[in-house]
């Protein structure tokens, strides 16, 4: 049986100019993004990301080559970069239009305990693609209280499972300053 109901429409609006639309509005989401904080840059840049360091970061979580390179190739990235060098990295599984979710955030340990593994939280939050997710979502199990510090919310029933909204406009105020403290 044939289904005759469209699943969405907008009146005035062929379905294709609607999926050209969200086409051209998908590539400037996902187009290359820099966040600097002195001498250290933040990047959604793929071309920048060292995929065999990424691997050893995140071996126990992902220990098949091709499970991570799909994870990889199929999320928004992160790096975090010192003088070009790879410091960090998370990676946002998302639909950019409900649903937020920060994965795998790692900070090389030299470089941890200074407030970057925040700031990076706080790039992938003010990223423009997360403005219109109602669902903000962070997995994972960084150091203890890392994401409450920084406005999340966790939930003993799920551990590993923390929560948060976007307010009008972007991200929380109140999660910047705490990003910026730690």
């Amino acid at each position: 049986m044939k289904c005759i109901n469209k699943p969405w429409s907008i009146p005035g609006c062929s379905d294709a100019a609607v999926t050209e639309l969200a086409e051209q509005q998908r590539l400037r989401l996902v187009s290359p993004r820099k966040w600097l904080r002195d001498a250290i840059e933040a990047s959604t840049d793929p071309a920048l990301l060292n995929y065999r360091l990424i691997s050893q970061w995140l071996a126990e979580s992902i220990p098949d080559t091709r499970s991570l390179t799909l994870a990889l190739n199929n999320s928004l990235c992160f790096g975090l970069y010192r003088n070009g060098r790879q410091i960090g990295f998370a990676r946002v599984v998302t639909d950019m239009a409900e649903t937020w979710v920060i994965r795998n955030l790692f900070i090389s340990p030299e470089y941890r305990f200074i407030g970057l593994g925040s700031w990076l939280l706080h790039c992938c939050l003010s990223h423009p693609g997360a403005r219109g997710c109602r669902s903000i979502i962070a997995m994972g199990e960084p150091v203890p209280d890392f994401f409450e510090r920084n406005g999340f919310i966790s939930f003993p029933s799920l551990p590993g499972v923390y929560v948060t909204t976007l307010h009008e406009g972007g991200y929380d105020p109140i999660c910047a300053k705490s990003a910026s403290r730690h």
